[in-house]
């Protein structure tokens, strides 16, 4: 993305400079709090008496970073297949060309981070045995994972962006059903981790009001940036 705005900018490097930089700094901290959320559902953090005491990085293991990187190439995956569908020429045929490598590096890291999960916490490999049609989520993945290579092959600029979010999420289906009822493995449950009553009702009567007018924001501002974008003049 930084290349993208440095190489396509409207010929301001010097803003061009500070969108990458600020760029870097979202990548870092959404890459930082993804981590820390992955960790604490699969590994689970220190606690005693019922509070947190691993310390600051506490929760940083090999496994974290781990996740860390398999998050920067699911963020990146995403960004490539919005180009692709977004853009023409120069562009869309490099982020086409990034496609298939990333895809390959976040199916392996999904893959990695299932296998992970359930050899270290046994009842959650007894719970998918048990409930056998909690599979519909992985298996969701997979034949998107299947479509998204079929698309790329057969040169589609649209069906990428879709197939990939639909593997996010069927990857954290997979992720909340594998630790369900725990926000924290097999110490903190969901009950137990939710604010008070009162400020769960103000959030929701908060959310009935506010949750429609984000979708009509979001219906058009997809209305609005429609279709592909073109070369016009003064940008290059």
């Amino acid at each position: 993305m930084s290349r993208l705005f440095i190489s396509h900018s409207s010929g301001n490097n010097a803003e061009a400079v500070a969108i990458r930089d600020w760029l870097a700094g979202e990548v870092l901290a959404f890459d930082a709090d993804g981590s820390r959320d992955v960790v604490a559902r699969v590994e689970g953090l220190p606690f005693s008496n019922g509070e947190y005491s691993g310390g600051e990085v506490g929760w940083l293991t090999p496994f974290a970073v781990l996740c860390g990187i398999g998050l920067c190439l699911g963020y990146a995956l995403l960004g490539a297949c919005w180009l692709l569908r977004k853009c023409e020429d120069e562009v869309r045929d490099t982020a086409r060309r990034q496609i298939p490598v990333l895809a390959i590096g976040v199916l392996a890291f999904l893959v990695l981070v299932f296998a992970y999960a359930l050899a270290e916490h046994l009842p959650i490999l007894h719970r998918w045995v048990d409930r056998p049609y909690l599979l519909i989520f992985p298996v969701t993945g997979a034949l998107a994972a299947i479509v998204l290579a079929l698309s790329i092959l057969n040169h589609d600029d649209y069906l990428p962006f879709y197939m990939v979010t639909l593997i996010f999420l069927s990857a954290f289906g997979t992720l909340a059903l594998s630790f369900w009822p725990y926000m924290i493995p097999f110490v903190t449950t969901v009950n137990q981790a939710a604010a008070p009553p009162s400020s769960l009702m103000f959030m929701f009567w908060g959310g009935v009001i506010v949750f429609p007018l984000m979708l009509l924001y979001t219906v058009i501002s997809y209305g609005v940036f429609r279709g592909k974008v073109m070369p016009t003049a003064g940008h290059h």
